[in-house]
């Protein structure tokens, strides 16, 4: 799939400082996570921004985490937790997700 050698279709991934067990906390770029050759085994890159969610967005993504017992402190549960997660996290899904990992 890597080789290039095919046409007609694309490919789509996404990197995580997750799995950067060597790289330092601040790199977070796909460059600076893959290394030069990980990085040019994906030419053309192409970036995808990826926005923060909208109110429905939010709420379904707030739904998933509850559905799946992934916030299990108390508050989380609640009107007024919910809206903390919305304030602190700004919508944006990988804050989101990060604060939600430690409830």
């Amino acid at each position: 799939m890597m080789l290039n050698d095919w046409n007609g279709g694309a490919i789509v991934t996404t990197v995580s400082q997750t799995g950067s067990v060597f790289k330092p906390r601040s790199a977070y770029l796909p460059h600076e996570l893959l290394g030069k050759e990980g990085f040019d085994a994906l030419d053309p890159f192409v970036p995808i921004q990826v926005s923060n969610y909208n109110e429905k967005e939010f709420e379904s993504c707030y739904q998933y985490y509850l559905e799946r017992r992934w916030l299990q402190h108390e508050k989380a549960c609640t009107e007024e937790g919910k809206k903390e997660l919305l304030f602190l996290s700004n919508s944006n899904p990988g804050q989101l997700e990060r604060m939600c990992a430690f409830l």
